[in-house]
């Protein structure tokens, strides 16, 4: 048996967010119009500036690919991810880089997990050695887009890993890892015997302390640990880059 090691991806491997680097190289490969191209990097200035919110941006980002994505060939898609991962696939964080490296050195599965498309989690996953990846995938017919979603991902985690080991029977989770930075990842996060809440939003944050999970912080090119299953946290380990 081997023990799974599954991570979220985007803003806890990688430094942003696979999805949205997408849509914006779509964007300047011309697949949206002018209005649309400007209206996205507008509400990217207007959410670094605190103007407007993180889910309003996040909204207008997935409504602008969903409206068109039956536009948006399957080769479309796959040379725009491939672009993406080919400039900023470097961006990851070093903590969690280490981790994964590890892990794998150690015998361990890795998955990675994404709520971004199948297509640049893929090669996101292929660059870091992961042994498998589960990402969100448009519905195919005759290998045009429908519009439609074969696979959600966002909110299912804990659930579509549950499907993954029920057909992968030789990957166990006793022992296992779990990565997440969100509070959309406190289902899987339950799952595993070490989870790790990576830079945690506000809400996981809370969760995590709550049940006495590690918490690591990562700033500049050092990782802090901090540990308190008595729900009194204490700097545990500093890790440098």
């Amino acid at each position: 048996m081997k023990k799974l090691a599954v991570f979220d991806i985007d803003g806890t491997l990688f430094r942003w967010q696979l999805y949205h680097e997408l849509v914006f190289e779509l964007k300047e490969r011309d697949h949206f119009s002018e209005e649309e191209a400007r209206a996205l990097d507008e509400a990217l200035i207007s959410w670094q500036a605190k103007h407007i919110s993180w889910r309003d941006y996040e909204m207008l980002v997935i409504h602008t690919i969903e409206d068109h994505i039956r536009d948006i060939t399957p080769t479309d898609l796959e040379e725009s991810a491939r672009a993406v991962v080919d400039r900023s696939g470097h961006k990851i964080y070093g903590y969690t880089a280490k981790l994964l490296r590890e892990l794998g050195e150690a015998g361990y599965f890795t998955l990675a997990i994404s709520a971004s498309q199948q297509e640049i989690v893929e090669q996101f996953a292929q660059k870091y050695g992961f042994d498998d990846c589960i990402g969100a995938l448009y519905e195919r017919v005759d290998n045009v887009y429908t519009g439609k979603k074969s696979r959600s991902v966002h909110g299912r985690k804990d659930e579509l890993i549950h499907e993954y080991l029920a057909t992968h029977p030789e990957i166990t989770l006793e022992g296992s890892y779990a990565v997440g930075d969100s509070a959309g990842d406190t289902a899987m996060l339950e799952l595993a015997e070490t989870p790790i809440a990576f830079n945690p939003s506000d809400d996981l944050l809370d969760i995590a302390m709550e049940r006495g999970w590690r918490i690591v912080i990562e700033r500049k090119n050092v990782a802090y640990t901090l540990e308190g299953p008595d729900g009194h946290f204490v700097l545990a380990k500093t890790d440098r880059f």
